[in-house]
């Protein structure tokens, strides 16, 4: 059976697709605008037209990275789906923009894109899987990272983050007043803790979270 988009009793919901692909919008308004109301902008759309959408279709096929950056920068906060997009496209624009709620791909089917738009208009994601797994493996690394953070000392942390900026033991251990057999003890425990094999990988793999607000005193 085919994928419908559900009709609404009430005023049903306005898509705007932007593109500059003319065959494109054709083939949006006969296989969607039987069942919501599809607004195909091929240029600049109406001020209008922006503010009475309920969801934003930008086709990628024709854009680059930086011209798809600059239109969905200059976009309302209406959830968006990314039309005819590359993976590694999809990826690094999700990461900018969370109001990116869908992707489909250039091999989507029509079928894939009737029930993504339809959760999309529900208020759901509709992402690829392997972009969906991808994701998730950022969010874990990410969790990962902010656990290490919590299991490292006040001291490991101001160690790392003075390692991070390039001083040696012997400079680390003058700046705390510490000894250098101490440093150099702290080092060995805050890399096993983070799973690092020298202190450099240490301050890569914490690069985004040295910058840590608490000091040590002690």
């Amino acid at each position: 059976m085919d994928a419908e988009l559900t009709p609404r009793e009430s005023t049903p919901c306005t898509i705007t697709l932007l593109t500059h692909n003319e065959l494109l919008g054709l083939f949006f308004r006969h296989f969607i605008g039987d069942h919501a109301r599809l607004n195909v902008a091929l240029s600049a759309p109406k001020k209008a037209v922006l503010e009475d959408t309920q969801l934003f279709l930008v086709d990628a096929g024709q854009r680059d990275t930086e011209a798809l950056t600059t239109l969905l920068g200059e976009l309302p906060s209406a959830p968006v789906a990314l039309v005819n997009i590359s993976p590694e496209q999809a990826e690094t624009l999700i990461d900018q923009y969370p109001n990116i709620r869908g992707v489909f791909y250039s091999h989507s089917t029509r079928e894939q894109l009737l029930n993504g738009i339809q959760v999309l208009l529900e208020g759901g994601d509709w992402l690829p899987r392997p972009l969906m797994e991808r994701l998730l493996g950022q969010w874990r690394r990410m969790r990962q990272l902010a656990e290490t953070k919590a299991a490292l000392t006040l001291r490991e942390r101001e160690i790392l983050s003075l390692a991070g900026k390039g001083l040696s033991n012997a400079e680390i251990a003058e700046r705390l007043c510490l000894s250098p057999h101490t440093i150099k003890s702290h080092i060995h425990n805050l890399l096993r803790k983070i799973g690092a094999s020298n202190r450099a990988e240490a301050a890569y793999m914490l690069r985004d979270r040295l910058d840590w607000a608490e000091s040590c005193h002690a």
